[in-house]
């Protein structure tokens, strides 16, 4: 019994030593890579906010007032642009920015989240011009299923959103299946992927909300 005993303390050392050497490695490994990752990542975004504005305009520094103002006004409207009553569901629940950008043309360049895709959250920019309307997308992180909701990465669906405004009945969704309702503002879903369509619609007109009120329309 006491060498069966002396067996299994034995392997239990054996096991923490193990344990505390790999998280040793691990937490090496993430430091030397977390630095590199997050070059990357603002890389991404950077470039990202570049080809979502007009040619020839500009994107400036990140301004954290608007951001505070944007993150306002998020938690206190919902999804119809009403004011969200006591334990109804704000625009947060579905869309967080994290940077807001001006541009040189008087337009907004948004970093932010989508936060209800089929695979997780669906990170984009997104611009919108001095006159309401979507200047351009462009998907920087998702992890939707490949072939369908990961068409949101394709270019030419991307593209549809150029041009587009908030719609006139906040009510009414970004999007559609067959035949639009009001094509100034719906773009075509992506087949098979409704969730993933909803998500970034839902999020990019909670930022088209908040952007009408910056240029202060009705």
């Amino acid at each position: 019994m006491d060498k069966k005993k002396d067996t299994m303390i034995k392997d239990a050392i054996i096991l923490c030593v193990i344990t505390l050497v790999l998280g040793a490695v691990l937490a090496g490994v993430y430091s030397i890579t977390k630095e590199p990752i997050e070059q990357a990542q603002a890389k991404a975004n950077n470039e990202a906010c570049a080809s979502v504005v007009q040619e020839g305009d500009q994107v400036q520094d990140a301004d954290a007032e608007l951001l505070k103002q944007a993150s306002e006004y998020l938690q206190q409207h919902d999804l119809s642009n009403q004011q969200v009553s006591d334990g109804g569901e704000n625009l947060l629940t579905h869309v967080e920015i994290e940077e807001v950008h001006p541009t040189n043309n008087g337009g907004l360049v948004f970093l932010a989240t989508a936060t209800k895709g089929y695979g997780g959250d669906i990170g984009f920019a997104l611009g919108v011009g001095a006159d309401g309307a979507i200047t351009g997308i462009a998907i920087t992180s998702e992890a939707e299923t490949a072939g369908l909701g990961a068409n949101c990465e394709n270019k030419e669906w991307q593209a549809g959103f150029k041009g587009k405004v908030a719609p006139s009945n906040p009510a009414k969704n970004m999007y559609y299946k067959s035949t639009p309702e009001e094509e100034s503002s719906q773009v075509q879903a992506l087949s098979g992927a409704t969730v993933t369509t909803r998500a970034i619609t839902n999020a990019v007109k909670g930022i088209m909300f908040f952007a009408d009120t910056v240029r202060g329309a009705e």
